[in-house]
């Protein structure tokens, strides 16, 4: 007979992964002022300066540049650094949870209608109007509607191609392909380990958890994310998944699939290690502040990636900022469960309705940014003020976008919104597991 799996809600995963994806609005606010990722039109601290006004800011300081080593631009390198890498480790243990009860052929339907529907859709869409935005087009109703029809046919088309389909096609979203590939290629370990749960695999991933000192999850997991790093990192920049972030981020999205397939070994090891991996956490944290100080000083791109262009492939210090930045954001990611596992895993109400706007927030919050900004530019604001100005608008309209697509089966679908199974009285074991994407 084959075994029932007892579901488990983890309401620590969940709040995390609201926090998370919460994060990225004022996230995606700041470095739209800081470091004027969506162009000038936009950035609310360059408005009313003209060409040359700018031009003297870049050269003088390199401020409004992810180069700027001021107290923001570095606060928001630092978060950079785990937010991602937790993110993703999350959806590697909502698939572990998702995968229990299901074939693989179920499993790869629903990756399909979660992660690609919401992407397309949102690239069709959300793309669209954050490129009108942006490029500030001044165009009849009749162009807009060329113009969308071309950009649905485009994006549809180039959305796969590395670099460009994510830059041009997918833009933020970009995170929900990343996710689907992550899935499919590591469906056949996700079924052997389903299928022999006390097999062989499902054993050797528990005991990274068990080894003496804690050297499994201290050394030896993010000696693998420092390979990827030694082995990926010279030849490109990495940015919005691909290089060598592509390799990193489907490391961290195995390793919380693997946190979950140790089960009880995972909790209890960052339950009584907790101090220990905060302690530590600190300390990679300065050691990540000097490497990237280093960067600034010498410009070699020791945090960023892309030394070929250097002249050169590896050097000592190459290889020290592998380590630092792959350890840096390992220890951050497991000071964060740690703790939210100790405190966060409790049941409430505005759990599960935040849970359920986290894909329809993600989607749409791009264009919303945009226009945040201009509007905090049109009223004078800049630098803090204006990107809680324009964090304020962002989500408070995202929320109202929320509230309305929620309320029909096909706007549900198309955002990716799931639906709640009805709870059997009396019967607490019958919550759904966390089942991300």
């Amino acid at each position: 007979m084959e075994e029932t799996v007892k579901k488990v809600r983890r309401h620590d995963i969940d709040w995390l992964r609201v926090f998370l994806f919460g994060l990225l609005i004022p996230f995606h606010v700041a470095i739209g002022v800081y470091w004027n990722l969506y162009g000038d039109e936009v950035n609310p601290n360059l408005d009313g300066l003209d060409g040359e006004e700018r031009w003297e800011i870049a050269e003088d300081g390199n401020d409004y540049t992810t180069d700027s080593v001021d107290f923001p631009s570095m606060l928001l390198h630092w978060i950079h650094q785990w937010r991602l890498a937790g993110l993703f480790m999350i959806s590697g243990m909502g698939t572990a949870f998702a995968f229990r009860n299901r074939t693989w052929k179920v499993f790869l339907k629903e990756r399909v209608k979660r992660l690609l529907v919401p992407m397309f859709f949102g690239a069709w869409t959300m793309g669209f109007v954050g490129s009108i935005l942006t490029e500030d087009k001044d165009m009849s109703f009749t162009n807009l509607i060329d113009e969308f029809l071309l950009g649905v046919m485009w994006r549809s088309l180039i959305f796969w191609v590395p670099i460009v389909g994510k830059l041009w096609a997918l833009g933020h979203l970009w995170f929900l392909w990343n996710l689907f590939q992550y899935s499919f290629f590591l469906i056949p370990i996700f079924s052997v380990v389903r299928n022999n749960p006390e097999g062989l695999m499902a054993r050797f991933f528990r005991a990274f958890f068990t080894l003496p000192g804690g050297i499994g999850v201290f050394l030896l997991l993010p000696l693998v994310l420092v390979l990827m790093e030694i082995l990926f990192k010279p030849w490109f920049p990495g940015f919005i998944g691909v290089g060598y972030e592509w390799f990193w981020f489907f490391i961290f999205f195995a390793f919380g699939y693997i946190c979950i397939i140790a089960k009880d070994e995972y909790y209890e090891f960052i339950e009584t290690r907790r101090i220990a991996i905060t302690v530590l956490t600190l300390l990679w944290t300065i050691a990540f502040v000097w490497i990237r100080l280093e960067q600034d000083r010498t410009g070699i791109p020791y945090v960023d990636g892309g030394w070929l262009e250097k002249g050169f492939i590896h050097n000592k210090k190459t290889l020290i900022a592998c380590v630092i930045h792959s350890f840096h954001a390992w220890f951050w990611c497991l000071t964060i469960f740690s703790w939210g596992a100790h405190l966060l895993n409790k049941p409430s109400k505005n759990l599960t309705y935040l849970n359920q706007g986290v894909y329809p927030f993600y989607i749409v919050h791009m264009p919303l940014t945009f226009a945040g900004l201009i509007i905090a530019g049109e009223l004078g604001l800049k630098n803090i003020p204006a990107v809680i100005l324009a964090t304020i608008f962002v989500g408070g309209t995202c929320w109202i976008f929320f509230e309305s697509v929620k309320r029909t089966k096909v706007t549900r679908f198309l955002f990716g919104i799931k639906e709640i199974p009805i709870k059997i009285k009396n019967t607490p074991e019958s919550l759904p597991v966390l089942d991300e994407s």
